[in-house]
């Protein structure tokens, strides 16, 4: 996991206090990749939601991943798609097809070489004191 940078983050960030997403993010701080399970039928979910889609269940505990996978569908942006991103294309934007079943979309440490199929990694880049994002890095 890097640790937190000299310079300045400048691109967006989550909110850290959304009830919803906050476990991930404590999680990612902590260089551990957590989804959502359906405490009645065990289903995984990410992005996180109050009710599962599969059973229409309330609630959920939060599990940790391997942070594993392969590359499902990529794109490499060569415009800043928000004007806070023009420092940083281009970058590669891929869904990640974790080895436990569900997707996930996140960024690629590395925008040259990308394949479908190509196994991947999760990786824990800690931007700011408070905030680590998660990144994908081939294997």
């Amino acid at each position: 996991m890097s640790t937190y940078p000299e310079t300045v983050y400048s691109a967006p960030l989550p909110d850290l206090a959304d009830p919803l997403t906050a476990p991930h993010w404590a999680a990612a701080r902590e260089g551990r990749l957590a989804v959502q399970r359906c405490a009645s039928c065990g289903a995984l979910r990410w992005l996180p939601a109050v009710i599962c889609p599969e059973c229409l269940t309330t609630g959920g505990d939060w599990v940790d991943l391997a942070g594993t996978g392969t590359v499902w569908s990529y794109a490499v942006y060569h415009r800043a798609m928000n004007p806070q991103f023009k420092d940083r294309v281009p970058y590669a934007v891929a869904m990640i097809e974790l080895d436990e079943g569900i997707r996930m979309v996140g960024t690629l440490a590395e925008v040259d070489g990308v394949e479908i199929g190509q196994r991947v990694h999760a990786t824990y880049e800690a931007v700011t004191a408070d905030v680590t994002l998660v990144r994908w890095v081939r294997d």
